[in-house]
């Protein structure tokens, strides 16, 4: 169960939150798909019995197609906010020792959404994923708008795209959202289960 009235379970992650200041993302690689839910199940199960502070906005586990990949994505409204959560020794000895329990794993990606394009209206069941290298930000910024330019010719499944550029400046990570399965040989990633913050209703 949540443990605050203002969040609730919901699988599908929103990239495009305007009060989101930081994305945290990361793949981890699990041994086979049994593992894959154990972890999966288990570090959600974790962060719904975690007290959370108000800058927290969301986390998602997403399955990989290849009974492996776990895609990790989490919103937060500032990175600050983010860096005395994990830095706070209580957290540390019940979130962090729980969750590396279940699966061990370096730190997050740390990065901010520059863009978003959506292409058209559909429901959303499967994400891709994508990511290069880029000297500085002005560059991942230069990538992720010829990208943008060129998905108007996309697969017919395309609904949006959203790019990520990492606070460094170093990395570009592209999540893509689809209508059906695509035709790739990367993994597909189906939502799983996420705990969300709900948005302020608008007066």
């Amino acid at each position: 169960m949540a443990n605050d009235l203002e969040l609730a379970a919901d699988a599908l992650p929103d990239p495009t939150r305007p009060d989101a200041g930081l994305v945290l993302i990361s793949e981890w690689q699990t041994q086979d798909r049994e593992e894959q839910e154990r972890v999966m199940s288990g570090v959600m199960d974790v962060w719904e019995n975690t007290r959370l502070p108000t800058a927290y906005l969301s986390r998602y586990c997403l399955e990989g197609s290849d009974g492996r990949t776990i895609l990790n994505y989490a919103q937060w409204t500032n990175s600050d906010a983010h860096r005395a959560f994990a830095a706070n020794p209580q957290n540390q000895q019940t979130l962090g020792s729980a969750i590396q329990g279940l699966f061990t794993a370096g730190p997050p990606g740390r990065y901010r959404l520059y863009r978003s394009i959506a292409l058209r209206e559909a429901a959303v069941r499967y994400f891709t994923t994508a990511s290069y290298d880029t000297e500085d930000s002005e560059t991942a910024r230069e990538l992720a708008d010829t990208l943008a330019t060129r998905s108007a010719a996309a697969a017919p499944a395309l609904i949006a795209e959203h790019f990520h550029i990492s606070e460094d400046g170093q990395r570009l990570y592209v999540l893509s959202a689809h209508e059906a399965e695509p035709d790739e040989t990367n993994p597909r990633f189906r939502p799983y289960r996420g705990l969300a913050r709900r948005r302020p209703v608008a007066t």
